[in-house]
């Protein structure tokens, strides 16, 4: 478990003792800002800054900023009272939005000076509703896509090497990408392993070493196998401490789900068959249409190709040379 979720797993009591006069923290590892909740449950932070310079106050719909406000605290049954904070508070009861909240400012904060100035916390809240306005967009790819990409993520030995490579954008070329290193994911929930390609995504060029990846993808109910978006989330978190690598995943996965965000909760898929079936195959190896067969003008091209047939590339002599990316897989 990452430390800002097992914060998170602390002040979720402290809804029932803080009053409206006085909140119970803890002081977040590393830092000299605290974290705790309000009495409807909704996590704050209380951020130390290095001056009191006016700000103006915050009220958006999910988030409030309450600029140099004096505050009665209690920490480790210790009492302090008029302490100055500048106070952020996420107003939602969704509990996976709220560890998300606590990860991503966690981190936000970590990149600050120890004493942030409020235009500097400011800037992050910014960075923050803009991740947050995503969730309002329509989503870009289906569910079930971005479920076994992050499946791939976590079932890589080195998560970081592999989370660094994800696509900065969903809609993408490739779901992957080192360089001359790359890796596309196609999921389907029939017996076939038969999926759709653009014309490019199997025409790299010459210089590129490109692995396709096929996943099962079966829905489940919810349980010891069927895993929802956010279970394979937070069990790559627990993997990584590298802050800018689990901000760029939040941020890829929330710009994915846009407005499927909430619903993603609830969609669960089984996570021993599809880590069970796995299979990786060398885009020679797929049958294609090449380049070279498209007349002149015609473009978008798009075809199904059946991969049920084809070896996976583990169980022959594949020539991964130094590939990062492929290592981390086998």
């Amino acid at each position: 478990m990452n430390k800002a979720y097992h914060i998170y797993d602390q002040i979720k009591k402290f809804s029932e003792t803080t009053t409206e006069n006085r909140y119970h923290v803890i002081t977040l590892p590393g830092l000299l800002h605290k974290l705790g909740s309000s009495e409807d449950g909704y996590p704050k932070f209380f951020v130390i800054t290095s001056e009191n310079d006016f700000m103006q106050n915050l009220n958006a719909e999910l988030l409030s900023v309450e600029y140099n406000m004096l505050c009665n605290i209690i920490e480790a049954d210790e009492i302090f009272d008029n302490q100055n904070f500048t106070i952020i508070t996420l107003r939602s009861e969704n509990e996976q939005l709220q560890k998300m909240f606590v990860d991503v400012f966690y981190m936000m904060l970590e990149s600050l000076p120890q004493k942030p100035t409020n235009i500097s916390i400011a800037s992050k809240i910014e960075s923050l509703l803009s991740i947050f306005a995503k969730m309002k967009h329509r989503p870009i790819h289906k569910l079930q896509g971005l479920w076994a990409e992050l499946l791939l993520i976590e079932q890589s030995n080195d998560p970081v090497i592999t989370a660094r490579a994800w696509h900065s954008m969903p809609n993408s070329k490739y779901d992957f990408n080192s360089g001359g290193d790359k890796i596309e994911v196609k999921s389907t929930q029939s017996e076939k392993r038969l999926h759709h390609f653009s014309l490019d995504q199997l025409n790299p060029s010459q210089s590129s070493k490109l692995l396709v990846c096929s996943v099962i993808v079966r829905e489940s109910a919810k349980g010891d196998n069927g895993l929802s978006v956010f279970d394979l989330y937070n069990r790559i978190n627990s993997k990584i401490n590298d802050s800018e690598v689990r901000m760029h995943l939040s941020e890829v996965i929330t710009d994915t789900l846009g407005s499927d965000f909430y619903a993603a909760q609830n969609k669960y898929f089984d996570y021993i068959e599809a880590s069970d079936r796995l299979a990786f195959y060398d885009y020679m190896d797929i049958p294609k249409i090449q380049k070279d067969h498209i007349p002149e003008h015609v473009s978008e091209v798009r075809f199904s190709s059946d991969l049920t047939h084809l070896k996976d590339v583990r169980e022959k002599e594949y020539d991964k040379g130094n590939s990062d990316l492929f290592n981390s897989f086998f």
